[in-house]
């Protein structure tokens, strides 16, 4: 008896958690098209993971002399090598250009430029 009760009771759960799930990406998903092309950078958990290997990447590229039209073209060409995640790594390098160059050009690494840019906490 008590197996069938703590049975029910975690098909319950499973069925709650399922659809508060699916509750869930259906209001990301709205909020998003409502957002007319701007990054929600709270709604999007894994923007905080790409820019900071969007940043490791460029960081490695990058030496002291490289010049701020060879940041922007190699931003431009990071995207291409993230997968899926390419629009919104686009979005994120088109809205934050000015602020990436100016930080790739520092010292800081990948993690302190995303927490600077406002992207990771």
């Amino acid at each position: 008896m008590l197996w069938k009760i703590i049975l029910i009771t975690l098909l319950i759960f499973s069925a709650c958690a399922q659809h508060w799930e699916m509750h869930k990406e259906e209001s990301i998903g709205n909020e998003l098209e409502e957002s007319s092309g701007e990054i929600q950078t709270e709604q999007l958990p894994g923007l905080c993971w790409a820019c900071k290997w969007a940043m490791g990447k460029l960081k490695k590229q990058i030496s002291n002399g490289t010049t701020a039209d060879e940041i922007k073209n190699k931003l431009g060409t990071t995207c291409d090598q993230i997968g899926f995640l390419k629009s919104l790594c686009r979005k994120f390098v088109n809205k934050y250009m000015g602020t990436l160059i100016e930080e790739l050009s520092t010292t800081d690494d990948a993690r302190t430029i995303c927490v600077n840019i406002g992207i990771c906490k």
